[in-house]
Order: C-alpha cells, then sequence, then structure tokens
C-alpha cells in the first residue's frame, strides 16, 4: 500500500494505492471515512490499479474554499475531473455507502466510461419527496450557519474518545473506526491531534433527488452492477434492492453477515464475491 496524490484544478486529492499494474478500479469511500476503509481490500487485487481516494474535505484530500459547502453531486464534478485527466477508459468503480452512492450516479451520467460498478452496502442515491424541499432548503440554510469557516479548528483530538464515539453511533469495531480516524487527523504546530477532515462535511444537503429523479439516473447505467448488502446494517438492501432492481438494465445483489463495514471486517469472502463479479465476461 503506498500514498497517492494527484492535483486536481481546485486542490489535492489524496488516497492510498496498492500500486498495481491492470485495469483501473477506482475506489471511492462512504460519509465522513476515507481511503483508509477501502484498503482492506487491496490484497486481493494485484492484477488491478487499485486507487482508493479521499474525497474532497475527507482525509488528507484538499477542503472546498472558503464559501463553498459538500453538495454532492459536485462530488460527481471532482471523479470525472480525475478520470478525464488521467485518460481512464473502462474503469471500474468500488464504492462503499456514500461511495456507493457516487458510483452509480457518475455510472448513470458518463456510462461509456464504467465496465462494472460495485457498490457497498448502497443501493442508489437517498430520496427525498418533491413537498419536502421547503423544510429541506430551510434545514440545509441554518445547518450552514455556524461553519462558514473551512477551518478544522485547533482544539486538541482525544483519539480514544473520538474511537469510543464512532463506535457508538455506528456499527464500526474500535480497530476499524481508529484506522478511519487517524487518516482524518492531522498534528498541528504544537504536535497535537487535530482534525483534519472539514466540519462542513456535516452540514446538510441543500436538495436531495426525489425518486424519479434516482431512477432516471440509475436507468442511464449500461454496464453490471452488484451491490453488496449486510444482514445487520441499517441501509437494508435486502428490502430496497427488490423494489429498485427494475432501475438496472443488469444488477445483482450477495448479501454478508455483519453491519455497515462488513467489508472490512471479512475483507477475503467481500473480495472473492467482487472478483467474481468484476472478471464475468
Amino acid at each position: 500500500m503506498q500514498a497517492w496524490q494527484f492535483a486536481l484544478s481546485q486542490g489535492e486529492l489524496h488516497g492510498l494505492t496498492n500500486n498495481g499494474k491492470g485495469p483501473v478500479m477506482l475506489g471511492l469511500h462512504g460519509f465522513l471515512d476515507n481511503a483508509e476503509s477501502l484498503a482492506c481490500l487491496f490484497p486481493y487485487f494485484d492484477n488491478y490499479q487499485f486507487i482508493a481516494i479521499d474525497l474532497p474535505g475527507h482525509g488528507k484530500s484538499y477542503h472546498r474554499p472558503l464559501g463553498a459547502n459538500y453538495h454532492q453531486l459536485d462530488f460527481i464534478q471532482d471523479i470525472h475531473e480525475l478520470i478525464e485527466a488521467n485518460n481512464w477508459q473502462d474503469i471500474i468503480l468500488i464504492g462503499h455507502s456514500l461511495g456507493g452512492i457516487l458510483a452509480t450516479i457518475y455510472a448513470g451520467v458518463f456510462p461509456e466510461r464504467v465496465v462494472k460498478v460495485v457498490s457497498i452496502d448502497a443501493c442508489g442515491p437517498l430520496t427525498m419527496e418533491a413537498d419536502t424541499s421547503a423544510s429541506q432548503v430551510r434545514e440545509s440554510v441554518l445547518s450552514r450557519l455556524p461553519k462558514q469557516s473551512s477551518s478544522s479548528g485547533s482544539r486538541p483530538v482525544d483519539i480514544d474518545a473520538a474511537v469510543a464515539a464512532r463506535c457508538k453511533i455506528s456499527d464500526i469495531n474500535a480497530e476499524h473506526a481508529r484506522a478511519i480516524i487517524m487518516r482524518n487527523i492531522k498534528c498541528n504546530d504544537e504536535g497535537e491531534f487535530v482534525w483534519g477532515s472539514d466540519p462542513r462535511l456535516r452540514t446538510k444537503s441543500t436538495l436531495r433527488l426525489t425518486e424519479s429523479q434516482a431512477q432516471n439516473l440509475m436507468e442511464a447505467i449500461r454496464c453490471p452492477v452488484w451491490f453488496g448488502g449486510a444482514t445487520d446494517s441499517f441501509k437494508h438492501l435486502e428490502t430496497i434492492y427488490p423494489k429498485r432492481k427494475i432501475w438496472w438494465k443488469n444488477s445483482q445483489i450477495e448479501l454478508f453477515s455483519g453491519g455497515h463495514h462488513f467489508h472490512m471486517i471479512n475483507p477475503s469472502a467481500v473480495s472473492t464475491a467482487i472478483r467474481s463479479f468484476v472478471e464475468e465476461m
């Protein structure tokens, strides 16, 4: 595993790579996670160039400028600029949670670039009804009022307390929570640990897609899509996928035991399933 970085027009993306040769696999992590959450899959894909990025505002990647915010669809712009700049063709997108949503949206918007999509514990975009628009915009505006600075703050972070807090609100174990948190941490001039991720990530989206908008995007995907779900996850793919299955031309689902980060608990089994899907003709 090696550090990776690439300069986009607005700032530097950072990430991790297996330094492999072969087809490009681009890894997209979940909300408030970073590339570390996908690095566990690297050892199983030696014959691929597997790059897991830190999305802007996460991990070691750049923060949006002062006055900007983190709209979900803006990540599609970052992803496409990266793909265009490297002239990557026939890429495989592997996303977890938010990253799985972004992978499917990107494949719908730029279907000519993607040959396979792997979506771990995500089944297409999160949606809300159109008649909630006023309340969504209001909540979004109010959530952003105290977080106009792109600074991550200078208050020292108690790592153990941060790990405990993450485990309390998510079905993740302490070892994996610590690995993800440490990549979201930086050292200040006094040698203290402080948050390196952008606090504006926690503000609310201006508007979520409606169900019909999400369906339109998903129906534009041309390539096969693999969904990996977990028996104990709050995402409940086993319930959502049957309702949305008609959105995709070619899709399948596989369920694993565990919670939302099940791929970190059992990377061997998950990677075996992903490889089988990716290598299907």
